[in-house]
């Protein structure tokens, strides 16, 4: 019995110092590192795919004007460019004023078979 209230005891101490304000600051700068760290190893992960897509297109955006060149660059900028951009003129066929024909074909062809496109599909 004894034995049952020091445990008793050791847990309401516990409680009592992790609800101190000492603790709740040090676990919410612990939890603020740790969600910094996650979101700069997810965004270096997106960063490394999109410049694999990019590398991808170079051959292509050599032989294209400056605007388009510029267009594909800003694409490329974001997953989320990405995947907005291949959902609107890859997937529902809209007219694209900057890139068309042979170059939007090349320029779908090459997102549809990134792993960032894979990715974010699956999410």
């Amino acid at each position: 019995m004894f034995r049952y209230l020091i445990i008793l005891a050791e847990i309401v101490i516990l409680v009592m110092a992790l609800r101190s304000p000492f603790a709740q600051y040090l676990l919410a700068d612990i939890q603020n590192s740790l969600t910094q760290f996650m979101t700069d190893i997810s965004m270096k992960m997106e960063k490394t795919q999109l410049k694999d897509v990019r590398y991808s297109l170079a051959p292509y955006t050599e032989q294209m004007r400056d605007f388009q060149r510029d267009y594909i660059l800003q694409i490329t900028d974001s997953s989320e460019n990405l995947v907005n951009f291949h959902a609107k003129y890859c997937v529902e066929r809209e007219i694209n004023p900057y890139v068309n024909g042979s170059n939007l074909e090349l320029v779908c062809h090459t997102i549809s078979h990134s792993t960032l496109l894979q990715t974010s599909e699956s999410g």
